[in-house]
């Protein structure tokens, strides 16, 4: 018998979707990738609203928080590689709303 996980990776892979599947995971880590780097009132205000290629785009709530983010870059792809390793997304767009 083969275990369910190898059995839904399959069917991901037929179907053709596993590497949109594994970037959904990218936006599902966010909220914590956030709070890691920035804390938690901060990270509240900011949502991953797409994957776009290899780069999640964050909405955030001003240009001065994109500005703190792009500044603490390093540590949030790091973050984001750690939480959502399988992801394929190399890179972190903040978008201002």
């Amino acid at each position: 018998m083969r275990p369910l996980a190898d059995v839904l990776r399959g069917t991901l892979e037929a179907l053709g979707i596993s590497r949109d599947v594994a970037r959904a995971g990218a936006m599902q880590a966010w909220p914590a990738v956030a709070r890691a780097c920035i804390g938690a009132e901060e990270a509240a205000r900011t949502r991953a609203v797409r994957v776009d290629g290899d780069t999640l785009v964050v909405s955030v709530p001003s240009p001065v928080l994109a500005q703190e983010l792009r500044l603490r870059a390093e540590d949030v792809r790091a973050e984001l590689a750690r939480r959502a390793p399988d992801s394929s997304v190399r890179d972190v767009r903040f978008v201002p709303r």
